[in-house]
């Protein structure tokens, strides 16, 4: 995932969606705390591009890790009858890798619509 570094302000502004109700909250969240306002100012640059960055990592980590309870949880034989079903859906023509995404998406999907917790 590559950020294009952009020239002007006006380029930044239309590379980033700005939702104004988020927004709103951050400006809210900013007021109320002026000590971490200040404390983010006085870092350094390469100290916030590696928090930034960290957070990103962490967040990618966790895609993963939910990515193999899933299919760590298809590989079981209780769930046989749901693999079928979803590959029957899924479009011959594709790929075997695109094949095993999909399947993997949609049971994400069928985890996250019953409500199953995966532990």
């Amino acid at each position: 995932m590559a950020i294009a570094s952009p020239k002007k302000k006006e380029e930044l502004a239309q590379q980033f969606k700005i939702n104004p109700e988020v927004n709103t909250r951050l400006d809210a969240f900013m007021k109320a705390e002026p000590g971490l306002i200040e404390y983010v100012k006085e870092l350094p640059r390469e100290q916030l591009e590696r928090k930034f960055l960290l957070r990103k990592m962490q967040d990618q980590e966790q895609k993963q890790n939910y990515t193999a309870k899933v299919k760590s949880w298809l590989e079981k034989p209780e769930q046989s009858d749901l693999v079928k079903s979803i590959k029957a859906t899924i479009s011959p023509n594709m790929t075997a890798e695109k094949q095993d995404q999909v399947i993997v998406t949609q049971a994400k999907n069928f985890i996250r619509n019953t409500g199953i917790k995966l532990g």
